[in-house]
């Protein structure tokens, strides 16, 4: 089996620097800014993020009640678990920019689709589960394989600042769609947003998403090698590996369910609807900036570090919504939550390479990212059960305040990196 692989040396000025030594900015920086705008109109924003908006109006249209509405987005989890692994051995066996490309036009198509939605429910879950197979290539597997390939010293802020586009888009695609839904019907909204899918990221994408070798000339100083690493196969035995896939089967309990149950949860409290929402749009703020900021610490603090603050943070967010004081706290743990959420996939992108090497970056993403999206589909209706079980959000929160801590303590046992950058 493969051991420890050589330190590789970047000059930090033309390999990951600003400026590209054929002149301009440099590729990485290009493929960077398009992942971000490519995840930012993505089926994150548009599937999850805006999902919200339409179950009032299929509601008055169709007469679905909300329960069966909302069960879509439990469809779109769930395909999303599937097409991670799909996607993972995809983009390492074809690249991630074919694979982009054809996925782009793809899932515009299946969102614009949903535009001729009939009474049958069977329809719409039939719909969602079609665009979400269409996005294949475009889930955050890909995007963050094509940034990895460009960078060693700066990975960790590459990486954040790609994975921001799903925190920007969280933030813009619900209001663009609930603008549409108000002033053209919903209808129209899905065909507008399967329009913006296509027409704004692909052109971007396919001047700027480029592969090391596509572009390398002989006078570009060498880019970590992507065929540089373990196997899946080699990688799976691994102590690390099960390390952090039983780390981020614990994370995936707390994110989504959080996400979706917060509001009720402060309103619980003797929050109102409306200071409710606006933590809930603190925690989307802390999102982008969790995901930028921690990128930049993966930079100069071993990950490892980095795991353990989150779940302690996260816990302390959980122990204080626990203790159910809304307005001295509230904001505090909107932000925390925000910055745990926002932080765990960079984390993940960064500890790939650092723990596995290139290689089989996009099998290993996936594999562990459907695993947390899997615990994360399970915790959302758990939370809810407990909830009406007992009248109240407070076991719940407890246990996965406690699931955070161990949480953390699992992530202590992650090692030394196996393939570390030489720059210090």
């Amino acid at each position: 089996m493969e051991t420890v692989v050589q330190n590789i040396t970047v000059k930090p000025l033309n390999v990951e620097g600003l400026i590209d030594p054929q002149g301009g900015v440099y590729k990485g920086w290009q493929t960077t800014g398009a992942s971000t705008l490519g995840m930012m109109l993505g089926p994150s924003p548009i599937l999850l993020f805006a999902f919200g908006t339409f179950v009032t109006p299929l509601n008055a249209e169709f007469g679905w009640s909300v329960a069966s509405i909302s069960a879509g987005a439990m469809v779109v989890t769930l395909m999303l678990v599937v097409c991670s692994i799909i996607q993972g051995f995809a983009v390492d066996h074809y690249g991630p920019r074919k694979l982009v490309l054809v996925s782009i036009p793809a899932f515009g198509m299946a969102v614009a689709a949903l535009h001729w939605l009939t009474p049958n429910i069977m329809g719409f879950y039939f719909g969602l589960a079609l665009a979400a197979a269409c996005a294949v290539g475009i889930w955050p597997v890909a995007y963050n394989k094509a940034i990895a390939a460009w960078f060693d010293k700066r990975l960790g802020l590459s990486l954040g600042i790609g994975n921001a586009g799903v925190g920007f888009g969280a933030a813009l695609v619900p209001a663009i769609s609930a603008f549409l839904i108000a002033n053209h019907g919903w209808r129209n909204a899905y065909l507008v947003l399967g329009l913006i899918a296509v027409l704004i990221p692909w052109p971007v994408v396919f001047a700027f998403l480029k592969e090391p070798a596509q572009s390398r000339t002989q006078r570009e100083v060498e880019v970590p090698s992507v065929d540089t690493g373990l196997t899946f196969a080699q990688a799976r035995g691994t102590p690390a590996f099960a390390v952090l896939l039983s780390g981020f089967l614990l994370l995936g309990l707390i994110s989504s369910s959080i996400v979706i149950h917060q509001i009720q949860i402060l309103i619980d409290t003797g929050m109102s609807v409306g200071q409710a929402t606006a933590m809930q749009s603190a925690l989307g703020g802390a999102l982008i900036l969790g995901r930028i900021g921690t990128g930049w610490l993966l930079d100069r603090v071993r990950a490892p570090s980095v795991l353990i603050v989150m779940c302690v943070a996260a816990a302390i967010a959980l122990g204080l919504l626990y203790a159910g004081a809304p307005y001295g706290t509230a904001p505090l743990c909107a932000v925390l939550m925000g910055f745990v959420i926002g932080a765990e996939f960079d984390v993940l992108g960064f500890v790939i390479p650092r723990y596995f090497g290139r290689k089989a970056f996009g099998v290993l993403y996936a594999s562990i990212f459907a695993s947390f999206q899997l615990l994360a589909a399970v915790s959302i209706p758990m939370v809810g059960l407990v909830k009406s079980k007992t009248g109240s959000y407070g076991p719940a929160l407890a246990v996965l305040a406690i699931l955070m801590l161990v949480a953390a303590a699992v992530f202590s046992r992650l090692g030394p990196y196996r393939y570390a950058t030489s720059q210090k």
